[in-house]
């Protein structure tokens, strides 16, 4: 994890100062600074050579600093502090309902194979998985507009304020970003339950007399889910991605928006904080997901051992 962190770092870095526009320009046009073009670009360090301003970025890192936002002049933990909950529970309602969703249609389709549940559940989840989450997005905030009259909030509501209202909120474009999350889950669900359905102790557990259900769920289930466990990992990072679409549409101040509006503004220390940030967050999330499968599977835990 570590020398993929230093590889992201070095690569933002880069990138962010290959992108055309000018910061130094841009804050003198929206702002009206005083100062001389020359006198801003050494009060905020951009004078200096590329590895030197690399180098103070990178102990700043190491300290635990990570650096003043150049727009607001704010720390940059300050302000991660204050968006992360609103993305973070984004991110954990999509993935529950891409989890409840996919897990739950995956075995439905499983045990009625070529079937019409079998088939109309498939064909939902490709349309899921072909549109769009942006699209989606959008049709959910104009045709309820244009027909009923309804459009989403876009004052955000704390959840500690009122849990009813905040749930509501982001009930929408959860379960926008979760279905196309889910699609992928339902598929390999559905894939794994079919492969294991057919394994002998499923026949010598319904021989036995078992009822349908504690085969499908106690017998079958268990061992199905251990791929799709991979394909949760791999959501977590769409899920994050999915984050910037979902809070720009909805108006949601998350970091997904946060990062938008770093980009736009060149805001160095912000947006190369925030993909350092989500880097480790994915990374940390595979991680978590390596240490399921030792939960899940006794087999890893014997070639452990």
């Amino acid at each position: 994890m570590v020398p993929t962190l230093l590889v992201v770092s070095v690569m933002v870095f880069v990138i962010m100062r290959l992108l055309p526009g000018d910061v130094v320009n841009l804050m003198f046009q929206d702002l009206g600074y005083a100062q001389s073009l020359a006198e801003m670009r050494a009060k905020l360090g951009l004078d200096l050579p590329f590895h030197q301003q690399y180098g103070r970025w990178l102990a700043g890192l190491l300290r635990g600093d990570l650096g003043e936002s150049l727009w607001t002049q704010r720390s940059v933990v300050s302000v991660l502090a204050e968006r992360l909950p609103v993305t973070l529970e984004l991110g954990l309602l999509s993935l529950a309902f891409a989890v409840v969703y996919g897990g739950v249609t995956g075995v439905l389709a499983a045990i009625s194979q070529d079937r019409w549940p079998d088939m109309t559940l498939r064909s939902v989840a490709m349309m899921f998985l072909s549109l769009p989450s942006f699209w989606l997005g959008t049709l959910a905030i104009v045709v309820p507009s244009i027909w009923l009259g309804w459009s989403p909030s876009l004052q955000l509501v704390p959840f500690g304020a009122s849990p009813r209202e905040n749930l509501v909120q982001f009930a929408l474009p959860a379960a926008i970003l979760g279905s196309h999350l889910g699609a992928p889950i339902m598929r390999m669900t559905r894939a794994m339950m079919l492969e294991v359905l057919r394994h002998d102790y499923v026949r010598t557990a319904r021989a036995k007399g078992l009822a349908p259900a504690p085969v499908v769920l106690k017998h079958a289930l268990r061992n199905a889910i251990i791929p799709s466990v991979t394909i949760l990992g791999v959501q977590t990072s769409q899920a994050i991605a999915g984050s910037i679409v979902m809070e720009t549409l909805f108006q949601l101040p998350g970091m997904g928006s946060l990062l938008v509006e770093a980009l736009a503004h060149r805001d160095f220390p912000m947006f190369q904080s925030l993909v350092l940030f989500l880097a480790l967050f994915v990374m940390a999330v595979n991680l978590l997901v390596d240490l399921t499968y030792f939960a899940i599977d006794p087999r890893t835990r014997a070639q452990a051992g």
